[in-house]
């Protein structure tokens, strides 16, 4: 459980979880997303954001449902998932910016 507010001092690569105590799915995902993101070889940072504890993140960071997964990159979003999370696509829609940056 972080603060929303932690999210714009986190740079590098984080990976946000919105969600809700009763969402198996966002449970799920907290396992594994460390997991999946190691063996690709990323160095992220993970923050796990309850909206019932922050129902205000609702508005500020856009999320209209539970999960909603959003990965930044030095604060500018690189992707955005809700409901079904698919790793795969995510892998597509990070794994160039990722490249690039790390070429910095």
């Amino acid at each position: 459980m972080s603060d929303p507010d932690v999210i714009d001092l986190v740079s590098g690569l984080v990976f946000i979880l919105f969600s809700t105590p009763g969402c198996g799915v966002c449970e799920s995902l907290k396992l594994k997303l460390p997991g999946w993101s190691e063996q690709l070889g990323y160095r992220a940072r993970f923050v796990w954001l309850d909206l019932e504890r922050f129902p205000e993140a609702c508005s500020r960071f856009q999320v209209l449902s539970v999960p909603t997964l959003v990965v930044r990159l030095d604060g500018q979003e690189l992707s955005r998932q809700l409901r079904h999370i698919n790793l795969s696509l995510l892998e597509e829609h990070i794994e160039r910016p990722l490249a690039f940056w790390s070429e910095l």
